[in-house]
C-alpha cells in the first residue's frame, strides 16, 4: 500500500475494533433493567448477548470472502453502517423483539470490524513489527469489552438503559468522518459466497451455545443440542473441503505449525470471556457490590491484560515463542487455581489478585499465539488464517460464558447453602466453574509448552545451518571490522576525538583492560555535552578539534577535552553477537537506529559492524544475481 506504515489508517481500524469489542458487552449491565421494562425472564434477556455473538461469529466466517471480494473502504463503511443503524435502533427500541433485531444488526458490523483490522495489519505493516501492531489491536479488542461494564453501568444508573447506545453512536460518527479521509483501498480478487454454508454455520453456533447453556441445567435438552452440533459441524467441515470457494478455507488447519496456535488462543479466550461475565456476578451477588463498582473493579485486571499484551508483542518480535507462551499460560493456570481456592471464602482481595493473574497471563499469550501461527502462512493464506483465528476467538466467546455459567448455576443449585445462604451458594458455584477453567487452561499450557519448544528448535536449525552457508559467512567474517578502533575507558575525550578524526569515524566502543565493552562514545555524545554545557551548536568533532588547535575554546571546552571519555559516553551499549545472522544484524541496526555496532564474543569485543558494509554487501549480491539471470 504505502512505503510507510499508514498510522492514521491503523488508528481508525484500532478505534473501530474497540467499538466492536465495546458493543459485545454493551447490554450486560442493563439486562436487569431491560427485563423489568419488557417483562421478560433472564433466559430471554441473555439472548441479547448470545445472539449477538452468534451473528458476529458468522460475519467473521464470511470475512475471508468479503476481504477478497470488496474494497477496504466498502467493507469499512458497510461495517460502520450496520453498527450505527443497529445502535440507533437500540436507542429507540419500543419492544424487546425490536431490541433483539437491533443487537443482531450491530453484530454484523462488529463481525466485520475486527478481522478487517487484523487483515489490514498483515498487509500494511512490516513483518518484523507484526507482533507489536497485532498486540495493539489485541489491546483494543480487550479494552472495548472491559470499559463497557464500567461506562454502561454508570449510564444505566444515571440516565437509564437506552442511553447506553448513545455513546457508541457518537463515536462511530467521529470514526467514520476520519475514515473518509484515511481509509484507502487495497487489492481485491474474485470470490464467491456459499450461502448454504452461512446457514449451516449459524445452526452450528446456535446448537453449541444453546447446548452448553442447557446441559448442566436440563441434560435432556442440552445433550441432544450438543449431538446436533457435532452432526452439523461435520456437515460444515465436509462441505468446506469439497467447495471450490468455501465460506472459510480450512486448509491452514491441516498445518501442524498453525492449528496449535488456534488452540492456544481459543483456550485462553474461553477463560477470559468467562471471567468477564462471571466475575461481575460474583462481585455483585456473592460479595454484595454495586454493579458500577463491580465493573470498575474488573477494569484493573483488564488494564493489566493490555499492558501485558503490549510487552508480549515486543518480546515476541525479539525472542519468539519460547518461553513467552508457556510462561503466560502458567500464569493463567495459577490464576484460575487461586480463584477456585479463594472464591468460597469471599476474600475480595485474593480473588482480585487471582483475576489479575488470569487477565495478565492472557495478555502475554493472546496476540503472540496468533502471530506464531499467522507468520507460518503464505500471503495467499493470510486472509484465511485471520478468518480462522478470529472465528475461533468468537466461538470462544460463545463457548466460555455458556459453559461456565452453566457450571456455576449447577454448582450453585447443588450447594449445601442453596436454601440458607445464596451468597455462599453462588461462591461455591463460581469455584466449581473456576476449577474446570484451570483444568482446561492446563491443556492450553501443554499445547503452548510443546509448540513453543518446537518453534525454538525449528528456528534454531536454520540459524545453525546458515552459519556454514556462504551467504551468512560475510556477517561473521567479511562484513565486520575484525580490528576495531576502540578507546580505553580511562582515556580522555581529546584522545577519543583525535582517533575519530584520524580514522574518519563517528563513534568508538569503550573497553576496559579485559577488552570488555563498557560504553560507546559518538560525535552525538560530544555535541550533546557541549549543548548542555555551552548552549552552542557545532557541526562535528572535526570543527571542535580545529577550534582547539587555534586556541579559541573557552575554559569549559578545555575541561571537556580533559575529561575521561567514560563520563560523556553512552553506558547502555547495543551489541551484536558474533554468531548473529545477517537478518538479525539488520533488525538490530534498524531498531536501534545506529550506524555502527560492536560485535562481541562473550563479553569481549572482536570487531565492529557498519550499516554501510551491510548495504554494500546486499547491493553487490543483488547485482550479481541480476548478472547471472
Amino acid at each position: 500500500m504505502n512505503k510507510k506504515t499508514p498510522i492514521v489508517l491503523l488508528v481508525v481500524l484500532y478505534s473501530s475494533a474497540f467499538i466492536a469489542g465495546f458493543n459485545e458487552n454493551l447490554v450486560n449491565m442493563a439486562l436487569v433493567s431491560i427485563m423489568n421494562e419488557f417483562a421478560i425472564d433472564a433466559i430471554a434477556a441473555q439472548w441479547l448477548v448470545t445472539g449477538y455473538m452468534i451473528v458476529a461469529t458468522v460475519a467473521v466466517m464470511c470475512m475471508a470472502f468479503l476481504y477478497r471480494r470488496f474494497q477496504l473502504r466498502q467493507l469499512f463503511f458497510a461495517a460502520a453502517g450496520f453498527s450505527f443503524v443497529g445502535t440507533v435502533m437500540g436507542l429507540f427500541s419500543p419492544t424487546f423483539e425490536f431490541l433483539m433485531v437491533a443487537r443482531l444488526v450491530q453484530a454484523v458490523g462488529s463481525g466485520i470490524f475486527i478481522p478487517l483490522m487484523m487483515n489490514t495489519i498483515l498487509v500494511v505493516t512490516p513483518k518484523n513489527k507484526l507482533g507489536q501492531f497485532l498486540s495493539i489491536g489485541g489491546c483494543m479488542i480487550t479494552f472495548g469489552p472491559a470499559f463497557a461494564p464500567v461506562v454502561c453501568g454508570g449510564v444505566v444508573s444515571a440516565l437509564g438503559w437506552r442511553y447506553i447506545f448513545a455513546l457508541p453512536a457518537i463515536v462511530l460518527l467521529v470514526i467514520s468522518i476520519v475514515a473518509f479521509f484515511a481509509v484507502k483501498n487495497l487489492e481485491t480478487s474474485d470470490a464467491k459466497l456459499d450461502f448454504l454454508s452461512v446457514i449451516i454455520a449459524t445452526l452450528m453456533l446456535f446448537t453449541l451455545s444453546f447446548g452448553l447453556a442447557e446441559v448442566m441445567v436440563d441434560w435432556k435438552i442440552g445433550v441432544p443440542s450438543l449431538i446436533a452440533f457435532v452432526v452439523v459441524t461435520a456437515w460444515f467441515v465436509i462441505r468446506q473441503f469439497r467447495l471450490e470457494n468455501p465460506l472459510i478455507n480450512l486448509e491452514p488447519m491441516k498445518s501442524i505449525l498453525f492449528w496449535p496456535s488456534i488452540l492456544m488462543t481459543s483456550v485462553a479466550m474461553i477463560g477470559t470471556f468467562s471471567c468477564s461475565v462471571l466475575l461481575p456476578q460474583y462481585f455483585e451477588a456473592a460479595c454484595g457490590m454495586e454493579a458500577f463498582l463491580a465493573g470498575l473493579l474488573l477494569l484493573v485486571p483488564v488494564l493489566c491484560n493490555c499492558g501485558a499484551t503490549l510487552v508480549a508483542g515486543r518480546i515476541m518480535d525479539k525472542h519468539g515463542e519460547w518461553p513467552l507462551l508457556p510462561a503466560g499460560y502458567a500464569v493463567i493456570v495459577a490464576g484460575f487455581i487461586l480463584l477456585a481456592i479463594f472464591s468460597s471464602s469471599l476474600s475480595l482481595v485474593l480473588v482480585f489478585i487471582a483475576a489479575i493473574a488470569v487477565f495478565a497471563g492472557t495478555g502475554l499469550i493472546f496476540s503472540p499465539s496468533q502471530t506464531s501461527g499467522l507468520k507460518t502462512l503464505t500471503p495467499e493464506q493470510n486472509p484465511h488464517g485471520v478468518a480462522l483465528t478470529t472465528t475461533f476467538v468468537q466461538i470462544a466467546a460463545c463457548i466460555g460464558p455458556s459453559l461456565y455459567t452453566g457450571l456455576m448455576t449447577f454448582g450453585q443449585n447443588n450447594s449445601a447453602y442453596v436454601s440458607t445462604n445464596s451468597q455462599l451458594a453462588l461462591a461455591e458455584g463460581f469455584g466449581i466453574a473456576m476449577t474446570v477453567a484451570a483444568a482446561i487452561a492446563f491443556i492450553g499450557f501443554a499445547d503452548a509448552f510443546i509448540y513453543s519448544l518446537a518453534a525454538k528448535k525449528r528456528y534454531a536449525q536454520p540459524r545453525k545451518a546458515a552459519a556454514t552457508e556462504a551467504e551468512e559467512v560475510p556477517v561473521l567474517s567479511k562484513l565486520i571490522e575484525t580490528v576495531p578502533w576502540v578507546v580505553n575507558e580511562k582515556a580522555s575525550v581529546r584522545e577519543a576525538m583525535q582517533l575519530m578524526v584520524e580514522k574518519e569515524i563517528g563513534g568508538l566502543p569503550i573497553v576496559n583492560g579485559k577488552d570488555e565493552v563498557t560504553g560507546f562514545v559518538s560525535d552525538g555524545d560530544i555535541m550533546r555535552y557541549i549543548a548542555e554545557q555551552q548552549g552552542s551548536t557545532f557541526t562535528g568533532p572535526y570543527a571542535l578539534l580545529q577550534m582547539a588547535n587555534n586556541q579559541t575554546l573557552d575554559q569549559k571546552i578545555k575541561e571537556l577535552l580533559g575529561l575521561e571519555v567514560s563520563v560523556i559516553a553512552t553506558e547502555k551499549v547495543v551489541t551484536l553477537d558474533e554468531g548473529a545472522t545477517l537478518e538479525e544484524a539488520c533488525n538490530l541496526l534498524s531498531d536501534s537506529r545506529l550506524k555502527k555496532v560492536p560485535v562481541l564474543s562473550g563479553a569481549k569485543i572482536v570487531g565492529t559492524l557498519n550499516r554501510s558494509a551491510i548495504l554494500r554487501y546486499i547491493m553487490e549480491k543483488s547485482l550479481l544475481a541480476e548478472a547471472v539471470k
